[in-house]
């Protein structure tokens, strides 16, 4: 844990930077598809069912519900990023 931060803050930043990393290297991916939407479209879906074949998650549909949640909030960005990648120029060259 970093000095001056809560056990807390610390996890939450830890959190922050895994989330990015994990956002960079799905763009990153997903921009080498055939079809980089379809191709995010599809690791969401593989995500959520993950979700719903945990078996912790299936006895506290509470935190299955947040964690669906957080995965949706997640790939919604990553769809963000892909359609603007889509839509510029230098792609429809590519």
């Amino acid at each position: 844990m970093t000095t001056g931060m809560t056990e807390v803050e610390d996890l939450s930043s830890r959190l922050t930077a895994l989330e990015t990393v994990v956002r960079q290297l799905l763009t990153h991916l997903a921009v080498r598809a055939d079809d980089p939407p379809s191709w995010v479209a599809t690791r969401r879906v593989l995500a959520l069912h993950a979700v719903h074949e945990d078996p912790v998650l299936a006895d506290d549909p509470h935190a299955r519900v947040g964690t669906e949640n957080a995965i949706t909030g997640f790939f919604d960005q990553v769809e963000g990023i892909v359609e603007a990648y889509v839509a510029t120029p230098e792609h429809v060259a590519r």
